[in-house]
């Protein structure tokens, strides 16, 4: 996960503090760094600050590199932040074992700089590549996931629909979209105004959309989208009704009482999409 100022993080795990501080010096012009002095607070850090990469000593006290390692690869959630083994340690014994335990880089001490700044730069674009890739994959099933619910449910919907019902089916139909997306790819339930903006932007551009918020206070949230997640089908102001209902579906989890309104939509012959919702008074 790379910050808002394009840097990634590198966790340097060590528990000498000089050989922390070393490191800093060969990469602190380049990257945002976070200090570990012991096994333990490595496995805490890979959880709190979800680094980049993670430059990892061998020879620690209770728990040392090659258990820190294993249990990172051993987990779904951490397996592909790339581990780099850095030690004194140079028997060729040590490099198996550290491949083994799912190293993916080895560094000897003393730590040439060039060699360093080389090796994190391949490993944190092959990374990009892999998460670009992961992103592409859960947008595709989800747009998958959203096409069968619209080209073979919503039809069959729609034909029946009594008058004065729209806003009631739309609101059914938002519940399966959200209830889909939730389960595969959203695991966090929000406690502030800006994490369930995020989380919406989040859902309607898995759906194809390129969503992002404009502006947010603890009253509400404005949210702006130059591409409409429905594709080609989305100029057609019924699925702009479904957006607003996922948008009302998402915002109660933090406002009880919400409204959601759509001051612009790309289907309308605006250039954009831009969605209000706050709290009532």
């Amino acid at each position: 996960m790379v910050n808002q100022d394009n840097r990634a993080k590198v966790l340097v795990v060590d528990d000498e503090p000089a050989n922390v501080e070393l490191i800093f010096g060969y990469l602190e012009n380049h990257y945002d760094l976070i200090p570990a002095y012991s096994g333990k607070e490595a496995l805490e850090k890979v959880i709190s600050d979800k680094p980049d990469i993670i430059l990892l000593d061998i020879k620690m006290p209770r728990i040392n590199g090659y258990e820190v390692c294993e249990k990172i690869k051993q987990q779904d959630s951490t397996r592909f932040i790339p581990v780099i083994m850095v030690t004194a340690l140079s028997e060729v014994e040590d490099k198996i074992k550290a491949i083994e335990t799912g190293a993916d880089d080895f560094l000897s001490k003393p730590v040439n700089v060039l060699e360093l700044r080389t090796r994190v730069k391949s490993l944190l674009k092959i990374k990009n590549y892999h998460d670009e890739l992961i992103r592409a994959k859960e947008q595709i099933e989800a747009q998958n996931d959203f096409k069968t619910i619209m080209t073979d449910t919503l039809p069959l919907i729609l034909r029946s629909i009594p008058p004065g019902k729209m806003t009631e089916v739309m609101t059914l139909m938002s519940e399966q979209v959200e209830d889909i997306i939730w389960e595969k790819y959203i695991h966090e339930i929000p406690t502030e105004s800006i994490q369930t903006a995020n989380i919406t932007c989040s859902i309607l551009n898995k759906m194809g959309g390129n969503f992002s918020v404009k502006e947010v206070s603890e009253k509400g949230y404005i949210i702006i989208n130059d591409k409409c997640p429905w594709g080609e089908n989305g100029l057609n102001p019924v699925l702009c009704m479904m957006t607003k209902a996922i948008f009302a579906r998402i915002g109660v989890h933090i406002y009880k009482d919400i409204n959601v309104d759509i001051k612009k939509t790309i289907a309308g012959g605006d250039d954009c999409c831009l969605v209000e919702l706050f709290m009532r008074a």
